[in-house]
């Protein structure tokens, strides 16, 4: 899920430089701000990915953990390296069990340009990686509702997909947004399995839902 922030909150000022990740060369082009368009992504079946592990991109680079599922839900400070030189840990990912699309942040106080390029990088990150082979399971995210003409086209429908929570639980805007945009994301693309990374939310579909929480977190909260 999208890092969303409530609107009256000033957040930590991070400035992304989209010039640098949006790789015309590999990519097969550049995004158009007027259309809003993302890379078509192909879905993926769960037998090629379980049992499934996630592990974050800095740990599994780091132990050449190749035999998990590697996630994005980080701080974008941790995997810029990657999206900057995707060539550079194409090898790497193809020896893992399946990578989860990355989850470049499009904060609700960005203009809707930039929230936009976040998406479109994302996406065109993960078709890249699908296109040399790499098993990649798609991630839906969103940011506000101006978002989601975008968000959910070219994700494949009754398939398999990520969403993510991190980020919302303490801001009531925050999990408004989220909620009306799970929905959304539901009511589209009718999901085979969710792959559910972050806390439980009440009313949503958990019984399509595989729980994966934030390790960290964890044992900050009980030691372990």
């Amino acid at each position: 899920m999208t890092k969303l922030e409530p609107l009256k909150l000033k957040r930590k000022e991070f400035k992304i430089n989209y010039s640098e990740l949006l790789h015309p060369d590999l990519y097969g082009g550049l995004p158009s701000a007027s259309r809003k368009e993302l890379p078509v992504l192909k879905s993926i079946k769960i037998e090629n990915i379980v049992p499934i592990r996630l592990v974050p991109f800095h740990e599994a680079y780091a132990r050449k953990d190749y035999g998990c599922v590697v996630h994005f839900f980080i701080h974008d400070r941790r995997f810029f390296c990657v999206l900057r030189h995707p060539e550079r840990y194409l090898d790497f990912f193809l020896k893992c069990n399946a990578v989860i699309m990355p989850d470049l942040s499009q904060y609700s106080d960005m203009s809707a340009d930039e929230r936009y390029l976040s998406a479109y990088i994302n996406r065109a990150f993960a078709r890249y990686l699908q296109q040399h082979g790499v098993i990649v399971i798609p991630n839906v995210t969103w940011s506000l509702p101006d978002s989601y003409d975008y968000s959910f086209t070219g994700i494949p429908q009754y398939a398999p997909v990520a969403i993510n929570c991190n980020g919302i639980l303490k801001h009531d805007v925050s999990k408004y947004l989220w909620y009306r945009g799970y929905e959304k994301a539901i009511s589209t693309l009718h999901p085979s399995l969710i792959i559910r990374y972050g806390t439980r939310m009440p009313y949503e579909h958990s019984d399509i839902s595989l729980y994966f929480f934030n390790e960290r977190l964890k044992k900050l909260r009980y030691g372990r």
